[in-house]
């Protein structure tokens, strides 16, 4: 049985930081495009058009990132719309196993949260009123289970998209939706895998948070209270777009192009070792 070579974290995440590094004016262009497209959508208000265009523009941004971080020939935006639309769909194959997940945690949330309520539970019958001051009470009598089911899910989910990491790059580069093959590459280096996304996307994620609240703050857009917020989008949908669209290029420029240049890198070595 052939062994895949060790994979250097080193390596990976070195060659990620050089893509951005050396691509910055590719890596601007298409978080400018993204973030652009979808503000001309929002300076309409938020709706169920601009959510959708959002996915959109976030999809295709990531897979024109990945592209580049993959080597392909340039210009490859003639195969930008397929593949795309192929990585759109090997995301929501992960997103489906990812929402089961959520059920079932949910599901067992509620079992230990409501178990010692099961009497006044079976006296409120259909009252919708009843049953839902009783899951509020149960909530706040027992915070620390939705605690650690929150650690537990999100241990699972990091768990998973960890062994997923490398199903959009794979669906570029093969052209074709591919979602298991990922699950087979990264077997024997899951917490290599894991820790080049720690190593490298947490500060990433840190730095462009802390340039998004800069962005709210210069424009004195509300972002701690939701409430507040969507009143504000509703009241001033240019000045929400604006912080929205600066906000969004900052994200893709900086955290987006970072985790796809990584899939990437990560997929191009694995893709080259032979597999278990």
């Amino acid at each position: 049985m052939p062994v895949q070579s060790q994979l250097s974290i080193r390596d990976a995440v070195g060659g990620a930081l050089r893509f951005v590094r050396e691509d910055w004016q590719f890596v601007l262009a298409v978080a400018g495009c993204a973030a652009l497209a979808q503000g001309l959508v929002l300076a309409l208000g938020p709706s169920l058009i601009w959510m959708v265009a959002l996915i959109v523009v976030l999809i295709t941004a990531h897979t024109a990132l990945a592209s580049g971080a993959l080597g392909l020939p340039r210009p490859f935006f003639d195969r930008l719309p397929g593949d795309s639309a192929r990585v759109a769909a090997a995301m929501t194959m992960i997103g489906f196993f990812l929402g089961i997940i959520f059920l079932m945690l949910t599901f067992v949330a509620m079992s230990i949260l409501i178990s010692p309520y099961e009497t006044q539970v079976k006296a409120a019958g259909e009252n919708q009123a009843a049953l839902q001051a009783i899951i509020q009470r149960a909530i706040e009598g027992r915070p620390e289970v939705i605690t650690i089911i929150m650690a537990v899910g999100a241990a699972i989910v990091f768990g998973l998209t960890t062994r997923f990491y490398l199903a959009a790059p794979a669906t570029i580069d093969r052209r074709r939706v591919t979602v298991f093959e990922s699950w087979k590459m990264t077997r024997g280096n899951f917490l290599r895998i894991a820790g080049a996304r720690l190593l490298l996307l947490t500060p990433a994620f840190i730095f462009a948070s802390a340039l998004q609240s800069l962005v709210s703050i210069a424009l004195q857009t509300p972002v701690n209270d939701p409430v507040v917020m969507l009143q504000y989008a509703s009241g001033n949908p240019l000045g929400f777009a604006g912080f929205y669209t600066l906000g969004l290029f900052l994200q893709i420029a900086i955290f987006s192009a970072l985790e796809a240049a990584l899939s990437a890198r990560l997929y191009r070595a694995l893709s080259a070792s032979p597999v278990r």
